[in-house]
C-alpha cells in the first residue's frame, strides 16, 4: 500500500520572495529547502508515522552550516540568540542554514500536509505551516 505522505510537498505561503519544499522519500528518509533572495536554508533526516502523524526528525551534516530549529518563534523585542554550528568552530556560510526538525508533527487534512505546532514554541496559535502537492503560482 503506498504511503499518502510520500512525494514532494511544497508550501502554500505566498511570501515574496521565498519558498519551501519537503521531499519525504519511500527509504524513510526526507530533505527539505526553503530560499529566498539571500538565504538557503536545508535539512535531512528520517521519517517514521506515529498514528495518522507524520514525524520528522533531523540527522547530522558533515558540512559547515548555522542551525536553528524548524520553527522558531522570537518574541518582538528579542533576538540574543547564539549561533549554533552542525560542526565545531567551523565558519559557514553567511547564506546558508540548517533547519533542525527535531519530532516536527505533520498530518493530512483535505489534500494538504499541516504541521502541528508545539506547545512551547513560542508561536502564536494563529501560525498555520500547510504544504500542497502543487507549487503555488508566483504572479
Amino acid at each position: 500500500m503506498p504511503n499518502k505522505f510520500v512525494g514532494t510537498w511544497y508550501d502554500t505561503e505566498y511570501i515574496v520572495p521565498g519558498r519551501s519544499s519537503i521531499k519525504i522519500n519511500l527509504d524513510s528518509s526526507f530533505s527539505y529547502q526553503s530560499a529566498g533572495c539571500q538565504w538557503r536554508v536545508i535539512s535531512k533526516g528520517k521519517w517514521k508515522i506515529v498514528g495518522d502523524s507524520l514525524e520528522l526528525n533531523s540527522t547530522s551534516s558533515d558540512t559547515c552550516y548555522k542551525m536553528f530549529p524548524f520553527i522558531f518563534c522570537i518574541p518582538f523585542g528579542e533576538n540574543n540568540r547564539k549561533d549554533v554550528l552542525t560542526i565545531t568552530d567551523c565558519n559557514p556560510l553567511e547564506d546558508k542554514s540548517f533547519a533542525i526538525f527535531e519530532k516536527e508533527t505533520f498530518y493530512i487534512k483535505n489534500d494538504s500536509l499541516f504541521y502541528k505546532l508545539k506547545v512551547n514554541s513560542q508561536c502564536s496559535d494563529t501560525l498555520k505551516i500547510v504544504f500542497a502537492r502543487t507549487q503555488k503560482i508566483r504572479k
